[in-house]
């Protein structure tokens, strides 16, 4: 996988369960208010990483900026069109309790046409201030710098009102983005973890670096050579290990607005 001396080398169920040596597994090492930054070019597995990792967590929420990407579908989560609502939200936790399920759900219509593109931003806006307000959820919001701008969905202020004062709710947000320099600074400086794929732009590297602090020529020498979908996990805490793992795969689905 790429791996080097100084980088811990590990399978999927290795990264996410533990090795049973030096790693004792993401499922015990992500803590319930630790923020993650998934940052990769397109194409590169974003959400199948953000998948495999937020299928860890009991209670989800996935925000779909796009209005129908076929990735997400393929996590086969069930797909609310529109925020429930406190009470809808209660409804539907007591259903999954009673038949012993995960609560875990895509938030946004399928768009097909520019009129459902305020509906999109109404979902996802309702959907970032109930998870505030409740508490305890994962949140994934692919694709950030899409929700970020403020050309498209200027929601910039939702998210990073999730990122510095829901940590105390034990909310986590999941993030991935393409570029550091197209999201917030927020974005950047919350997340616990880092992950990222492979990639020539020295600003990534270099901001990689100063954001966990770590030597940039560590990040550099780890990145080198990682092959594709392979991933570089960085932890805010020096003593982690450095990893590289890469995910199992997501199969697209295509999405319908039945």
């Amino acid at each position: 996988m790429g791996a080097t001396s100084d980088v811990l080398g590990l399978t999927w169920e290795e990264f996410r369960e533990g090795d049973g040596r030096e790693w004792p597994g993401f499922r015990t090492m992500w803590r319930p208010g630790e923020h993650v930054g998934l940052c990769a070019g397109t194409g590169a597995g974003k959400t199948t990483f953000a998948g495999g990792i937020l299928d860890l967590r009991r209670y989800v929420i996935v925000a779909d900026p796009k209005g129908g990407d076929e990735t997400l579908a393929g996590m086969k989560l069930r797909r609310l069109p529109k925020w429930p609502g406190p009470k809808g939200m209660v409804t539907l936790l007591d259903k999954d309790q009673r038949e012993n399920r995960p609560s875990r759900y895509i938030v946004g219509p399928i768009v097909t046409v520019g009129e459902d593109l305020p509906k999109l931003k109404r979902a996802i806006a309702e959907s970032l201030a109930g998870v505030f307000d409740m508490g305890g959820w994962t949140y994934y919001l692919d694709e950030a710098q899409v929700a970020a701008d403020r050309r498209l969905m200027n929601l910039s202020g939702a998210v990073d009102r999730l990122l510095v004062a829901a940590r105390s709710k034990g909310v986590s947000l999941v993030l991935s983005f393409q570029q550091p320099k197209w999201v917030t600074a927020a974005a950047l400086t919350q997340p616990s973890w880092f992950a990222v794929s492979t990639t020539r732009d020295l600003d990534t590297v270099n901001r990689l670096s100063e954001l966990m602090g770590r030597p940039k020529p560590e990040i550099r020498g780890a990145l080198r050579g990682l092959e594709r979908y392979c991933w570089l996990v960085v932890g805010r805490d020096p003593r982690a290990p450095l990893i590289v793992t890469k995910p199992d795969e997501i199969k697209a689905k295509r999405t319908t607005s039945a």
